[in-house]
């Protein structure tokens, strides 16, 4: 064989290492951001109003009915410790998201799950946004998905397709409106909702009176 022939041959091997080498490394490189713990910060916060869905609602209809009497606008905080009792009662997969924890960050609402991954727990964090939509009913509180990650690691846009839907329903904002007399009396009229320091404030407004959207701000 010719020295130049050994030399692509060398040139070949060398390259196709350098792949492999690169290969693993990127996939080491994966796994590690996958199984590293994300930084969510301090445990989900109250105030409780209840440790049931329906105990929430009641504590809930309470407040919004108590600041209606002094006035047109009425605001109430969903901390992040009802959150979460709201997510893991409304958990449409118990089995493959474990410990759920709802935290408020950054103006986002952050789902954190521990899941399985064959011998390891990564835990999966969604971040979420919400707004008001025009619904048929009234106003409908929605949620958004800008960003998932496993561990350290984002995922792609496409791999959060359908799972706002499931967040949306394992929140049960809409759910929480329903129960109480007195809130699903105000259904129609919410005016605003805002991810704030410590949970999500729902506002809402006395029949008749215009909305306000930046009540939930206050």
């Amino acid at each position: 064989m010719s020295l130049s022939g050994q030399r692509g041959i060398v040139r070949g091997c060398c390259l196709g290492l350098l792949v492999v080498l690169i290969a693993v490394g990127g996939s080491v490189y994966l796994a590690d951001r996958a199984l590293a713990a994300p930084v969510l910060g301090a445990p989900p916060v109250g105030p409780s109003h209840g440790s049931t869905e329906t105990a929430i609602a009641i504590a809930l209809g309470s407040e919004m009915a108590a600041q209606l009497i002094q006035g047109s606008h009425g605001v109430v905080v969903m901390s992040e410790q009802d959150l979460t009792v709201l997510a893991t009662t409304n958990n449409p997969h118990p089995n493959a998201f474990r410990d759920l924890q709802v935290r408020s960050r950054g103006g986002l609402v952050v789902v954190s799950a521990n899941i399985s991954a064959g011998p390891f727990t990564p835990v999966a964090v969604a971040h979420i946004s919400l707004s008001l939509k025009a619904g048929t009913g009234g106003p409908v509180i929605a949620a958004q998905l800008p960003e998932v990650d496993i561990g350290m690691l984002g995922l792609p846009g496409f791999a959060s397709t359908g799972l706002a839907s499931q967040i949306d329903s394992a929140l049960s904002l809409e759910r929480v409106f329903a129960i109480d007399p007195r809130l699903r009396a105000l259904r129609a009229d919410i005016e605003c909702v805002a991810v704030v320091p410590g949970g999500v404030a729902v506002g809402v407004h006395d029949p008749g009176i215009p909305p306000v959207a930046s009540s939930c701000d206050a």
